[in-house]
């Protein structure tokens, strides 16, 4: 069993449109209606939260995952002063339940342990919850510091205070057992098959080619999941930390591919599920530099497992700066943009789509790292879109000095999405934080009502 200290948290406070059209009054209610609500005052900042399941949505709670602001003083590898082998996992209880909040702790204490990254989750319908943890370690070789991972499980379903190593279900072997840990996980709408992407390293490049892509591929059994070894799917290619979807139709990966420096773009993987590639395209970009990149991707309509809708920035270094929307069906392999909004740089920035009803969805960003935006209207369609501020969420006016990434729980993981209403997550940086240090930053959280 893993643990440390369980502890009761306290709760805390278009292709073309034009400019009429996005300055418009809303045509959607859309309103915050609780928050901010303080579901830690003391993390790191998240890595990569635009993409990854830093939070997962069940019936009675929201569940998320930080490191600790708890760094003990080392020589640094990257800039850092500290390194941070503390782990939080909490639970908020949504409304309409008797639960309390709960934040477990607990530390990973490996020989040349460096840095622990943020748990990710994934939920099964059953309840329990599923995590993987990577850890960075240091060696004799400066620029030299693999990862490696390990599979926990929830004794109990929806209930975070008490956690099982399933690490034996996860074959680490040779070559594939050292990684650069810029991970995700998707679950499929069963709960039977669940698929790790990653990257694998060798020191020198030998005998595995830096940043090599891998899946694992998971069965449950049980009440955990069984990974076959490792598949490499694809050649190595910059940077690759995709979403990852897990569908009857087979594993869609779309994620940033950084391998032109002054140009990141992004790309989409369609694998069967044993690991072989049946549809690659890259995503649109521009010609010139700049930052083409997916950091969304869920079902377009609730249940529609054949048919996901990616948000997309398109973002040339001068512009013009765009939102951009595509749809990608597994059935007919086809990705095809279906919208494409003009925007300012400064509300330029990465977030999450959300379906409401028929015709009509909601996407929203911090496009100035403090105030949080709603888009509304027919994102996906030919129709009407207009924009708006969301009152209650400018954390700069709350205190802090920024906001950091944008979470919106996603079917893809798990999570239980409801009609009406959406949850949206952010690190913040509490006052006083500097640079050099990871922390403190606080985790914060909306309740958003999606009324018609």
């Amino acid at each position: 069993m893993l643990g440390r200290t369980t502890e009761i948290a306290a709760r805390g406070a278009l292709l073309a449109l034009g400019a009429a059209a996005l300055f418009a009054a809303p045509a959607l209610a859309v309103k915050v209606v609780d928050g901010p609500i303080v579901l830690h005052a003391n993390i790191c900042q998240h890595w990569g939260g635009h993409t990854f399941s830093y939070a997962v949505q069940g019936e009675h709670y929201m569940f998320w995952t930080a490191t600790l602001n708890k760094g003990i003083e080392q020589p640094s590898q990257d800039g850092f002063k500290k390194r941070y082998p503390t782990l939080v996992v909490g639970q908020y209880p949504l409304p309409g339940t008797d639960g309390v909040p709960v934040v477990h702790t607990f530390t990973v204490d490996d020989p040349d342990l460096y840095y622990v990254d943020e748990p990710l989750l994934f939920r099964t319908p059953d309840g329990y919850l599923h995590m993987i943890v990577g850890s960075y370690h240091t060696t004799d070789d400066p620029s030299y510091w693999p990862g490696t991972i390990r599979y926990y499980r929830s004794a109990r379903p929806e209930d975070v205070t008490e956690w099982v190593d399933r690490t034996e279900m996860l074959p680490l072997v040779e070559p594939y057992n050292r990684f650069h840990i810029r991970m995700n996980v998707g679950i499929s709408p069963d709960g039977e098959r669940a698929v790790i992407a990653i990257l694998a390293v060798s020191k020198g490049g030998a005998p595995v080619p830096w940043n090599t892509p891998l899946v694992f591929i998971g069965q449950r059994d049980g009440l955990d999941f069984r990974f076959a070894p490792p598949v490499k799917y694809h050649e190595p290619m910059g940077f690759f930390y995709p979403q990852v979807a897990a569908l009857p139709g087979g594993i869609v990966l779309v994620g940033e591919v950084w391998d032109v420096a002054e140009h990141a773009t992004g790309r989409l993987v369609h694998l069967d599920w044993e690991g072989k590639i049946l549809h690659e395209e890259d995503l649109p970009s521009d010609s010139g530099p700049g930052f083409y990149a997916s950091f969304d991707m869920r079902p377009a309509e609730p249940g529609q497992w054949d048919r996901l809708a990616i948000y997309h920035r398109m973002a040339p270094k001068e512009g013009p700066w765009r939102h951009q929307f595509l749809t990608y069906d597994l059935t007919s392999r086809k990705l095809e943009t279906v919208r494409e909004i003009p925007v300012e740089e400064g509300l330029s920035n990465y977030g999450k789509w959300t379906y409401v009803s028929p015709g009509k969805s909601v996407f929203l960003n911090n496009p100035q790292q403090g105030r949080f935006w709603a888009w509304e209207g027919d994102i996906l369609g030919g129709g009407e879109v207009q924009r708006h501020p969301l009152d209650y969420t400018d954390v700069v006016k709350l205190g802090y000095l920024n906001s950091g990434v944008s979470l919106v729980p996603n079917p893809l993981t798990g999570s239980v999405v409801l009609p009406d209403e959406v949850y949206l997550l952010t690190d913040a940086s509490n006052p006083g934080k500097v640079p050099e240090d990871r922390g403190p930053t606080s985790f914060l959280m909306w309740r958003i009502v999606l009324d018609e």
